[in-house]
Protein backbone atom coordinates (compact mmCIF):
# COMPACT_ATOMS: atom_id res chain seq x y z
CA UNK A 1 0.00 0.00 0.00
CA UNK A 2 2.89 2.33 0.80
CA UNK A 3 4.36 1.85 -2.69
CA UNK A 4 1.01 2.44 -4.38
CA UNK A 5 0.58 5.71 -2.47
CA UNK A 6 4.12 6.72 -3.43
CA UNK A 7 3.38 5.92 -7.11
CA UNK A 8 0.14 7.95 -7.09
CA UNK A 9 1.83 10.95 -5.46
CA UNK A 10 4.76 10.74 -7.90
CA UNK A 11 2.46 10.63 -10.92
CA UNK A 12 0.43 13.53 -9.54
CA UNK A 13 3.57 15.63 -9.06
CA UNK A 14 4.83 14.68 -12.51
CA UNK A 15 1.55 15.70 -14.15
CA UNK A 16 1.52 18.90 -12.12
CA UNK A 17 5.06 19.77 -13.19
CA UNK A 18 4.09 19.37 -16.84
CA UNK A 19 1.16 21.79 -16.53
CA UNK A 20 3.24 24.30 -14.59
CA UNK A 21 5.94 24.12 -17.25
CA UNK A 22 3.35 25.18 -19.83
CA UNK A 23 2.58 28.33 -17.84
CA UNK A 24 5.88 30.13 -18.19
CA UNK A 25 6.38 32.85 -15.56
CA UNK A 26 8.46 34.93 -17.95
CA UNK A 27 5.72 35.86 -20.39
CA UNK A 28 5.23 39.46 -21.39
CA UNK A 29 1.80 41.01 -20.89
CA UNK A 30 0.15 44.42 -20.99
CA UNK A 31 -1.93 45.71 -18.11
CA UNK A 32 -4.14 48.73 -18.78
CA UNK A 33 -5.23 50.90 -15.88
CA UNK A 34 -6.78 54.32 -15.50
CA UNK A 35 -3.31 55.84 -15.22
CA UNK A 36 -1.92 54.20 -18.35
CA UNK A 37 -0.55 51.01 -19.82
CA UNK A 38 2.22 49.00 -18.20
CA UNK A 39 4.14 46.06 -19.59
CA UNK A 40 5.03 43.24 -17.21
CA UNK A 41 7.31 40.25 -17.40
CA UNK A 42 6.58 38.22 -14.31
CA UNK A 43 6.42 40.90 -11.61
CA UNK A 44 8.86 43.28 -13.28
CA UNK A 45 7.56 46.41 -15.00
CA UNK A 46 9.03 47.02 -18.45
CA UNK A 47 9.02 50.16 -20.57
CA UNK A 48 8.00 49.99 -24.20
CA UNK A 49 11.62 50.24 -25.37
CA UNK A 50 12.62 47.30 -23.18
CA UNK A 51 9.69 45.34 -24.62
CA UNK A 52 10.89 46.18 -28.13
CA UNK A 53 14.33 44.82 -27.21
CA UNK A 54 12.68 41.59 -26.03
CA UNK A 55 10.66 41.33 -29.24
CA UNK A 56 13.62 42.05 -31.53
CA UNK A 57 14.27 38.33 -32.03
CA UNK A 58 10.87 37.83 -33.69
CA UNK A 59 10.26 40.07 -36.71
CA UNK A 60 6.46 39.96 -36.94
CA UNK A 61 5.72 40.78 -33.26
CA UNK A 62 8.48 43.42 -33.32
CA UNK A 63 6.96 45.23 -36.32
CA UNK A 64 3.49 45.02 -34.78
CA UNK A 65 4.80 46.53 -31.54
CA UNK A 66 6.51 49.34 -33.50
CA UNK A 67 3.14 50.19 -35.08
CA UNK A 68 1.52 50.04 -31.65
CA UNK A 69 4.17 52.41 -30.27
CA UNK A 70 3.42 54.91 -33.06
CA UNK A 71 -0.29 54.74 -32.28
CA UNK A 72 0.45 55.28 -28.58
CA UNK A 73 2.67 58.28 -29.32
CA UNK A 74 0.01 59.96 -31.45
CA UNK A 75 -2.71 59.11 -28.91
CA UNK A 76 -0.70 60.74 -26.13
CA UNK A 77 0.02 63.85 -28.24
CA UNK A 78 -3.62 64.29 -29.28
CA UNK A 79 -4.88 63.49 -25.76
CA UNK A 80 -2.52 65.94 -24.06
CA UNK A 81 -3.26 68.72 -26.55
CA UNK A 82 -7.00 68.06 -26.24
CA UNK A 83 -6.81 68.08 -22.46
CA UNK A 84 -4.95 71.38 -22.53
CA UNK A 85 -7.49 72.93 -24.89
CA UNK A 86 -10.36 71.72 -22.72
CA UNK A 87 -8.72 72.79 -19.46
CA UNK A 88 -7.76 76.30 -20.57
CA UNK A 89 -11.33 77.62 -21.05
CA UNK A 90 -12.47 75.77 -17.92
CA UNK A 91 -9.74 77.45 -15.88
CA UNK A 92 -10.65 80.79 -17.39
CA UNK A 93 -14.34 80.25 -16.51
CA UNK A 94 -13.50 79.22 -12.93
CA UNK A 95 -11.30 82.27 -12.42
CA UNK A 96 -14.11 84.55 -13.60
CA UNK A 97 -12.80 85.46 -17.05
CA UNK A 98 -14.51 85.16 -20.41
CA UNK A 99 -13.77 81.62 -21.71
CA UNK A 100 -13.32 80.80 -25.37
CA UNK A 101 -15.49 77.69 -25.64
CA UNK A 102 -14.46 76.96 -29.21
CA UNK A 103 -11.08 75.92 -27.78
CA UNK A 104 -12.84 73.35 -25.58
CA UNK A 105 -14.66 72.06 -28.65
CA UNK A 106 -11.38 71.66 -30.55
CA UNK A 107 -9.91 69.94 -27.50
CA UNK A 108 -12.85 67.54 -27.33
CA UNK A 109 -12.25 66.71 -30.99
CA UNK A 110 -8.58 65.98 -30.31
CA UNK A 111 -9.49 63.77 -27.35
CA UNK A 112 -12.01 61.97 -29.57
CA UNK A 113 -9.19 61.28 -32.07
CA UNK A 114 -6.91 59.96 -29.32
CA UNK A 115 -9.41 57.35 -28.06
CA UNK A 116 -9.40 55.08 -31.16
CA UNK A 117 -5.62 55.43 -31.39
CA UNK A 118 -5.29 54.26 -27.81
CA UNK A 119 -7.61 51.33 -28.46
CA UNK A 120 -5.55 50.39 -31.55
CA UNK A 121 -2.40 50.55 -29.43
CA UNK A 122 -3.79 48.09 -26.90
CA UNK A 123 -5.03 45.71 -29.60
CA UNK A 124 -1.74 45.74 -31.52
CA UNK A 125 0.40 45.49 -28.39
CA UNK A 126 -1.62 42.59 -27.00
CA UNK A 127 -1.44 40.79 -30.35
CA UNK A 128 2.33 41.33 -30.59
CA UNK A 129 2.84 40.05 -27.03
CA UNK A 130 0.57 37.07 -27.65
CA UNK A 131 2.48 36.15 -30.83
CA UNK A 132 5.83 36.57 -29.09
CA UNK A 133 4.79 34.50 -26.08
CA UNK A 134 3.42 31.76 -28.35
CA UNK A 135 6.68 31.64 -30.31
CA UNK A 136 8.73 31.54 -27.11
CA UNK A 137 6.55 28.80 -25.62
CA UNK A 138 6.87 26.71 -28.79
CA UNK A 139 10.64 27.08 -28.84
CA UNK A 140 10.87 26.26 -25.11
CA UNK A 141 8.65 23.23 -25.56
CA UNK A 142 10.79 22.01 -28.45
CA UNK A 143 14.01 22.43 -26.49
CA UNK A 144 12.91 20.62 -23.32
CA UNK A 145 11.25 17.35 -24.21
CA UNK A 146 11.14 15.03 -21.23
CA UNK A 147 12.04 11.36 -21.68
CA UNK A 148 10.41 9.00 -19.21
CA UNK A 149 11.83 5.65 -18.25
CA UNK A 150 9.94 3.24 -15.99
CA UNK A 151 11.62 0.14 -14.74
CA UNK A 152 12.90 -1.95 -11.88
CA UNK A 153 16.17 -1.66 -10.09
CA UNK A 154 17.69 -3.64 -7.25
CA UNK A 155 15.49 -2.00 -4.58
CA UNK A 156 12.18 -1.80 -6.45
CA UNK A 157 10.34 0.30 -9.00
CA UNK A 158 12.04 3.40 -10.48
CA UNK A 159 10.89 6.38 -12.50
CA UNK A 160 13.51 8.37 -14.39
CA UNK A 161 12.80 11.67 -16.16
CA UNK A 162 15.43 13.29 -18.36
CA UNK A 163 15.10 16.58 -20.21
CA UNK A 164 16.89 16.83 -23.54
Amino acid sequence: MKYLLFLVISLFLLANSQTSQAQVADTLYLKSTFWGNKFYKGDTIYGINAVLEELAANEQPYNLMLNAKKDNTFAQIFGAAGGLLIGWPLGTAISGGEPKWYLAGIGAGLVAISIPLSINFRKKANQALHDHNALMANSARLNYKPIYHFGFNGTGFKLQVRFN
